[in-house]
């Protein structure tokens, strides 16, 4: 019996201890600030605020993502606090808790569909039943009686079997229907529920910290860490409206993040920069030349590659009894106005009444009219003066790109969210134009399809990143290009699709061909090829048109380009074998382009020919 008791008052004595501990235990929730997302990983910054006791003091901040590098954490404390120690957790309890809203709402009308489904069923249950009684009741009353029924009880059995059974199955057919309903919006929450709860919501980060304060009061938390649940990817949607009109190249971006919460309303960067993860520049080390034995397995798996907000805040020492608001937008001399030395706004050309009315983080550029300036455009109720305020009316008024030695950053000047479920976000950046020179290309002895090219000069001055492009030409989506922003070419090519109005044959000359001829132990064979163009635009054009000839890898083979009997070229790249012909045809013009070589090589070897 003692034993009992004992062991009644330690448990008790440590249930007691626990919600003791629980109820003096300090807690804070950190709130998202800023977010600079790199192509893979993200820099998140954080804010928090608690009242400290003067001396030690142990707090916990909850609200982080689970998934940081512990390395990347950096603590900064205001009022002279020191944090003496810390230590970073998860909480895997805190799902419950901190189940997102949608979560929440996608949850309950499940459980109220699948109550609604339920209902339904057993309705659905219930007229089968009643219909199979009713088959068996008729059937009983019909042949139960030895002389059977008479006309008029018959007909009467027969309209009423008739009329319940009708109304049943009307019932029963109406009953699936709302079954079927019911069960594909079922199916439609859970997968939308599934996707939510792809976030890493049943886990919080915990940072527990052992502070000094020189004295109680407030004190500010700014939390920063690295995290590799998070990426963007850009793109570019390149709009073409015709030849002689710039190009507009349309920066966009994908951006996604799992980090176990939602980024509600962040001030968001776009970086290009990658972070090392320790690594360190090169050194060279001796380099010894020793035999190798070869590898004739190895030989066989050989490849080959073909190569800020803007802040209008204008105060006198006379307005410091009235300060502005956070968001609000201020006007010098505001509190020493009234209503007979009210100025004029107008915001976009339309007059505001409340000046306050307006978001700042939309005002683009403002100026202030004064006397006649003001009076000669808006007459007797600009005697006070007119602040004409311009708004910000795209992306491009929000971005701005700043380039340092290492990176490019698009820094937007707009509060975003972006859910942690990991599905992508499409944000626009910035739009630049550019021009281009348009040339028809075809290498008929590789595809006879003439297709159009717009190169850009000087692109690297675009300050472009790899990515893809979606390219549309004369308001006609023709395809998707890549753009290698590590490229070395002189020039971005983009192909705008194929054009039918520009032909190219190309045909084997056999009057100036000759088959095998023997010269002593070796073999020569000459070949010419005639390539025709044609524009039947009713424009001139410029047309680049490329041929092949074959190079030799072997002594015992030469191959020759006869010059004379080839059409002079632009170019000749010698190591590839590939004839340029670049000039211009104009409208409904016809040319045509001639290449012959001959190759001579020993008896009794073949060639690919």
């Amino acid at each position: 019996m003692r034993t009992k008791l004992f062991i009644i008052t330690v448990l008790l004595f440590a249930i007691c201890s626990s919600g003791a501990y629980s109820q003096d235990k300090k807690t804070t929730k950190a709130v998202l600030n800023e977010a600079t997302v790199f192509f893979q990983g993200a820099e998140l910054i954080h804010s928090a605020t608690y009242t400290l006791a003067k001396g030690e003091n142990e707090l916990f901040i909850e609200g982080l993502s689970p998934s940081i590098d512990k390395n990347s954490l950096k603590i900064k404390t205001t009022n002279n606090v020191i944090v003496s120690a810390y230590e970073f957790s998860v909480d895997f309890l805190s799902g419950s808790k901190g189940k997102s809203s949608v979560v929440k709402k996608l949850q309950d009308s499940i459980d109220f569909y699948q109550k609604r489904l339920n209902e339904i069923e057993t309705e659905i249950t219930i007229n089968e039943d009643m219909i199979e009684f009713l088959e068996k009741g008729t059937d009983k009353n019909v042949s139960g009686s030895e002389k059977g029924l008479g006309i008029d009880e018959l007909v009467k059995t027969m309209e009423y079997y008739k009329t319940k059974a009708f109304e049943l199955q009307s019932t029963l057919t109406a009953s699936n229907k709302k079954k079927d309903e019911t069960e594909e919006t079922i199916s439609r929450l859970r997968k939308q529920l599934s996707t939510e709860s792809l976030k890493n919501d049943k886990s919080s980060g915990v940072l527990k910290l052992k502070l000094t304060a020189p004295a109680s009061g407030s004190c500010n938390f700014t939390i920063s860490y690295y995290t590799t649940a998070a990426g963007w990817m850009p793109y570019y949607d390149i709009n073409i409206t015709s030849t002689d009109q710039p190009i507009k190249i349309a920066a966009k971006s994908r951006v996604k993040q799992t980090t176990g919460m939602d980024w509600e309303k962040v001030k968001l960067t776009l970086s290009s920069a990658t972070p090392s993860k320790g690594k360190t520049a090169p050194l060279f080390s001796a380099w010894f030349v020793d035999y190798v034995q070869p590898n004739l397995s190895a030989l066989h798996g050989v490849t080959t590659s073909v190569p800020s907000q803007n802040s209008y805040s204008y105060n006198e020492k006379s307005a410091a009894k009235k300060t502005p608001k956070e968001g609000e937008f201020w006007i010098r001399g505001i509190s020493s106005l009234n209503s007979n030395t009210q100025p004029l706004y107008v915001v976009d050309g339309q007059i505001v009444e409340d000046l306050n009315s307006i978001d700042i983080a939309m005002v683009k550029d403002f100026q202030v009219l004064k006397d006649a300036s003001a009076t000669g455009i808006y007459g007797a109720r600009a005697s006070n003066g007119v602040v004409v305020i311009s708004l910000k009316e795209s992306m491009d008024d929000f971005v701005t790109q700043a380039e340092t030695d290492l990176n490019i950053a698009y820094n937007i000047d707009l509060p975003y969210t972006i859910p942690g479920n990991g599905k992508e976000q499409i944000i626009d950046l910035q739009t630049k134009e550019t021009t281009a020179e348009y040339k028809y290309y075809c290498a008929p002895k590789l595809d006879t399809e003439t297709y159009l090219l717009a190169e850009i000069s000087d692109w690297q001055k675009l300050n472009l990143l790899s990515g893809k492009a979606n390219i549309t030409y004369e308001g006609t989506y023709v395809g998707e290009s890549q753009i290698e922003a590590s490229s070395t070419q002189q020039k971005l090519t983009l192909t705008l699709g194929s054009d039918k109005r520009v032909t190219v044959k190309r045909e084997k000359m056999q009057d100036f061909s000759s088959g095998a001829k023997f010269l002593g132990n070796d073999i020569k064979q000459a070949f010419t090829y005639k390539l025709t163009v044609r524009n039947n635009q009713n424009k001139a054009i410029k047309m680049v048109l490329k041929d092949q000839y074959p190079i030799s890898m072997q002594k015992e083979i030469e191959v020759e380009l006869l010059t004379k009997e080839t059409t002079p070229w632009t170019a000749n790249k010698e190591d590839l074998g590939v004839i340029t012909w670049e000039e211009e045809l104009k409208a409904g013009e016809t040319k045509t382009y001639k290449m012959s070589y001959t190759v001579k090589y020993p008896k009794g070897r073949k060639l690919n020919l």
